[in-house]
């Protein structure tokens, strides 16, 4: 399996003006600028350990890493996502990422290890593309699909700014492998 689709909120067009208006992004080119709490966050959303951090803040996965942005969205900026969340308490430890106009993020997986996230579509630009696997992500603004990604997987953004949220998801041990 590669991908998972786990529902629909139609909160996404009152979360994609709340990212329109946002302004203290953290680009990832400036990775060793980010606060402790981005750095945890993007390290663990599939369920590493932050000794990983070392490896991400290194590999630079989008085409023109200038125009490729991350936020741990807090209440007071981001309050339909908290909403969200308070409805969804599966839905933990957001990052809402900003993809620039035509970049792409290249194919990468993370890691071996059968792991992985969930990821809400808040805006989907014309020409879009996201593939896993072999599998295109049929994704609609409101979105959500649990993505395995320890699969190989890559983003083609279109015609405008693009915007996600990623929750955070695991790994699998045998104890849990039936998920």
């Amino acid at each position: 399996m590669v991908i998972e689709y786990c529902g629909h909120t139609y909160l996404h067009e009152k979360i994609y003006e709340e990212c329109k208006k946002y302004t203290k992004w953290s680009a990832s080119h400036e990775a060793s600028k980010f606060s402790d709490e981005l750095k945890f966050r993007l390290t663990t959303l599939s369920g590493a350990s932050m000794d990983r951090w070392e490896y991400l803040e290194k590999t630079r996965y989008p085409s023109k890493p200038s125009e490729y942005w991350w936020t741990v969205p807090q209440e007071e900026d981001f309050p339909t996502i908290h909403k969200f969340m308070k409805s969804f308490p599966k839905y933990v430890n957001p990052v809402v990422s900003k993809l620039g106009i035509n970049c792409e993020v290249p194919p990468h997986d993370h890691g071996p290890q059968h792991q992985w996230l969930f990821n809400m579509s808040i805006n989907e630009p014309e020409g879009s593309k996201t593939v896993i696997g072999d599998t295109v992500i049929p994704y609609k603004p409101g979105d959500i699909y649990k993505l395995y990604v320890h699969n190989n997987h890559y983003v083609l953004n279109g015609n405008e700014i693009r915007y996600h949220v990623l929750f955070r998801g695991g790994r699998y041990t045998e104890s849990n492998r039936s998920h």
